[in-house]
Parts: C-alpha cells; sequence; structure tokens
C-alpha cells in the first residue's frame, strides 16, 4: 500500500466507517461473532489493494488460491508426495517472480549482449505483463514460499484456514513492502485475530506511526530533490549525493516500514520490527543484522543455509552467492548485482581481514576504535549505495573512475561542490540534515545505552508528538515515490 496517496487513507476512512458502526451495533445486541472480525480484516486488505492496482489484484487473488490448495494438499501427504508439491509451488511462484519482474533484463541485458538486435526487437513486441511490476509481488512471493517452507518442515501438520491464509498474506500494513513475515511469528496472530482498540496498542501504534511518517515525509521526501544523479565528474559531488541517497532510503524504507508497524499495532498486531537502526553499525556484519532485517533473515534461511548444507568448507562462497542474489532481487539491472556482490565481497574480507585489522585499530592511541569502526561501514555503506541509486551501467563506471582519481579531488572541484547549493536551497537542506543527524544522533545513543529497542527515545510520548507536529509542519509538498516498490 502506498501511505503517501490519499486514496489509500481515504478508502481506509470509507470501509471502516460503516464496518465498525455495524460492528459496534452489532456488538451491542450480542449478534456479532468472532469470525467477523477476521472476515472484516481481510475485505479491508482486499479492498485496499484493488485501488492500489486493479490489475495486479488479479495476479494476487490467483496466486493466494493456488498457494492455499497446495499447501493444503501438501499437508495430507506424505514423504516424497509433500516434498514433490511444495517443490512444485515454489518453482512455480519464483516463475511468476521471474516472468514479471526478470524476463526484460534477461532478454534484453543478457541474450541482448550476444545477440545483435535483439533488445530493440524485443522493445518492439508487445508483450501482456511487461509493463511494470505488479506491486508487492517481491514481498509475497517470498512471504508464500516461506509459508510453504515453514509447513512442510513443520513438526505439527496443523491445517490451515482458507480465511486465515488470505489475511495472513494480504494484511494490508506490510503486503506490498514489508516486513516479509514468517509463519511462526504472524500466522499465529492472524489465526486469533480480533481488532483489539485499546489505549495501549493506540499509544504503541501513534509512536511508531508518527516516527514513521516523520522519516519519510519530513527527512525522505525533504533530501530527495537535492541528489543530482546525473553529476559524475566532480568525486565530491558524487560522494555527496551518494551519502544523499544513504539516508534518504533508510528514512524512505525505514519510514514505511515503522508506519505498516504503528497500523498493524492499532489493530493488536505486532509485526517484526525491520530496521535496527543500521547506520550505528561498526561492521558489515552488524550492518545486514540491522538492515531490512526480514529479508537478510529470508535469504540466510531459504538460500544460504539450504545451499551450504553441511558443506561448511565452502561456506564463504555460497555467503557470495547469497548476497549476489540478494541483490539481484532488489532490480533486474546489472547495477543490483554489483550491489549484491560489493556487499558479499565486504563480508569475505571481514571474514578474512577483519581480525587482525580490529586488533590493529584496538592499539592505535589517536581515536576511539569504536570509532574508526563505525566510520569505515558508513563510508562502505555510502559506497555500495552509489551502486544501488545509479541504475545507468556506462555512468556507474563513470563515477567509480571518478572517485578513484586522485587529482579529481582538486581543491576547483571542493569549491564547486561547497557552492553547488546556495541559498534558500543550501539553508533548506542544510536544516534537513540537521533534523536527520538529531534522529540518528538518538538512535546511536539508543544503542549505546543498550536499551530494549534501538528507537527508545524516538518512540517516547513527548518526542512522538514532537515529530508528528513537525511532519505537519515540514512534509514536503510533493512526496517522492516510495523506493522500494520499485523492486
Amino acid at each position: 500500500m502506498n501511505f503517501s496517496e490519499f486514496s489509500f487513507w481515504w478508502v481506509l476512512l470509507l470501509f471502516s466507517i460503516p464496518y465498525f458502526t455495524v460492528r459496534y451495533v452489532a456488538k451491542s445486541m450480542q449478534l456479532w461473532r468472532g469470525s467477523f472480525d477476521a472476515i472484516g480484516l481481510a475485505a479491508m486488505s482486499l479492498l485496499l489493494f484493488v485501488n492500489a492496482s486493479r490489475s495486479s489484484f488479479a495476479i494476487f487473488v490467483c496466486e493466494i488460491i493456488f498457494n492455499y490448495v497446495m499447501v493444503w494438499w501438501m499437508l495430507r501427504q506424505q514423504g516424497w508426495k509433500a516434498k514433490a508439491i511444495a517443490s512444485t509451488v515454489i518453482i512455480i511462484d519464483i516463475v511468476i517472480l521471474a516472468y514479471f519482474k526478470y524476463l526484460n533484463f534477461f532478454v534484453e541485458d543478457v541474450l541482448g549482449l550476444i545477440v545483435p538486435g535483439l533488445s530493440a526487437s524485443w522493445q518492439s513486441k508487445s508483450i501482456p505483463g511487461m509493463g511494470s511490476i505488479p506491486p508487492g509481488l517481491s514481498f509475497y512471493t517470498f512471504q508464500m514460499v516461506a509459508f510453504v517452507v515453514d509447513s512442510y518442515t513443520s513438526k505439527k501438520k496443523r491445517a490451515i484456514g482458507a480465511l486465515d491464509y488470505v489475511n495472513f498474506v494480504s494484511f494490508f500494513p506490510q503486503v506490498v513492502a514489508g516486513p516479509i513475515e514468517r509463519r511462526g511469528d504472524l500466522f499465529p496472530q492472524i489465526e486469533s485475530f480480533r481488532f483489539k482498540f485499546t489505549l495501549d496498542n493506540f499509544e504503541a501504534g501513534f509512536r511508531w506511526l508518527s516516527l514513521g511518517l516523520f522519516m519519510k515525509f519530513v527527512l525522505a521526501d525533504n533530501i530527495s530533490p537535492y541528489i543530482k544523479i546525473d553529476q559524475a565528474q566532480n568525486p565530491w559531488l558524487v560522494w555527496f549525493f551518494a551519502f544523499l541517497f544513504t539516508l534518504q532510503i533508510y528514512f524512505d524504507f525505514g519510514g514505511y516500514s515503522f508506519i505498516a508497524l504503528g497500523l498493524a499495532k492499532f489493530l493488536g498486531v505486532n509485526l517484526t520490527i525491520n530496521f535496527l537502526a543500521p547506520y550505528t553499525s561498526q561492521s558489515i556484519n552488524e550492518f545486514w543484522r540491522r538492515w531490512h532485517v526480514t529479508l537478510s533473515t529470508w535469504f540466510r534461511d531459504y538460500v544460504f543455509l539450504p545451499l551450504m548444507g553441511k558443506n561448511m568448507k565452502w561456506a564463504p562462497f555460497y555467503l557470495f552467492i547469497t548476497f549476489t542474489l540478494s541483490g539481484f532481487w532488489h532490480g533486474a539491472a546489472w547495477n543490483f548485482i554489483l550491489w549484491g556482490a560489493y556487499h558479499g565481497l565486504l563480508l569475505l574480507v571481514l571474514r578474512y581481514a577483519g581480525r587482525p585489522f580490529y586488533k590493529f585499530v584496538g592499539q592505535q592511541r589517536f581515536l576511539m576504535p569504536q570509532f574508526i569502526s563505525w566510520a569505515l561501514t558508513f563510508g562502505s555503506v555510502i559506497l555500495g549505495c552509489l551502486f544501488f541509486m545509479e541504475t545507468k551501467t556506462p555512468r556507474l563506471v563513470e563515477k567509480l573512475q571518478t572517485i578513484v582519481t586522485p587529482w579529481a579531488y582538486s581543491l576547483s572541484n571542493l569549491g564547486e561542490a561547497l557552492t553547488f547549493f546556495q541559498g534558500n536551497e543550501a539553508i533548506a537542506l542544510g536544516f534537513t540534515l540537521v533534523l536527520a543527524s538529531a534522529v540518528l544522533l538518538m538512535e546511536h545513543i539508543g544503542v549505546w545505552q543498550q536499551r530494549a529497542c534501538e528507537y527508545d527515545l524516538l518512540l517516547s510520548p513527548w518526542v512522538s508528538r514532537v515529530l508528528l507536529a513537525l511532519t505537519i509542519l515540514l512534509a514536503a509538498n510533493t512526496p517522492s515515490p516510495f523506493i522500494y516498490f520499485e523492486f
């Protein structure tokens, strides 16, 4: 769901007012049954999905029906039959994802390299479903695949209700952009779902919602217009815009995840916290434990561990393959594959050279070792974001050549970078960066103090109310699209 679109909130309101009015009256007359809540949630989620994309809704419903029937059948089989059904479902789910998301890439960017003229010929054809990726396809496909695997490996083969499955897959706060929930975490809550409008749920939901709205509409959307992606000759500017994008993508996706978390808490459902203050990390290992947590653990549990099996000797190779695949999941383009491979390579470097390096850093006396580790990690993440933000391969190569050219870091280029934004633009950007730094500092304090949650300070009652007030005052006039909707 696109929380930045007015229609989302309008449809939610139009459904909620009559539904909860009827629910209140029926409950007062003792005519309401608990299962009606589950029906209402399903209707709400599906209606919001239709509003988001009518064409994608048909694909979504077909996948729900197919997956439910196959899992229902699988749970009644034993041995190789159950395994064959599980494998069939997973293969078909991945094929559907590949068709909509990767077919163009394979034809134009892979086969096109071998067969001259194929790319132009392909683009002239009208292939059904090749216009854009259906919203949420990547996320709900992974959730469905995980559900099949978890159901297959579960020791207790218990039947699942069709309505519960619909609500598990289509739960509207998270269906389009995650978090990617597991059967063990979300399904028990869905099975016993009842609307629980308690004061505690409202307060918790309000705090996460305020934080998410502030991150998205004040920080991410006000940073977005200042990123000039076509700058490739000045290394200072290349680094600066990569830095801005590093901030934007975190506040954009983190903001979305926290809005989803807040909406779910209003309904009495706890979603997985998808970000754990990732920019406080002091190593790439730690960064991947804090960034997009549900995707990282998905790839660990359903790709890395099955690939490696008992062959621990090849673990580094499979780790590299897993991260490259993770990059490819983010987008059907070379830059995303390079981004995934880059992070896989960083993890290998850390694995083999990390211990002696940290020992060396710990022995120096001039700076805090923790600060050096943090700065190197954050710098590595910014460089990675350069791969992530630049989708045009020739320009990405040009930028990489620029930042590794020592004489390009001239004083004249520095002067150009320092005066690139002037007047009101410079003031507005500076003010937004001060707010962003304040948020990141409060995350750091939360981590240093080892609080129960990294966002404890930002979720405190008075801070939440300040963040909401700032969102009303400072929200960007034109919200930028959620970056992860493209994936």
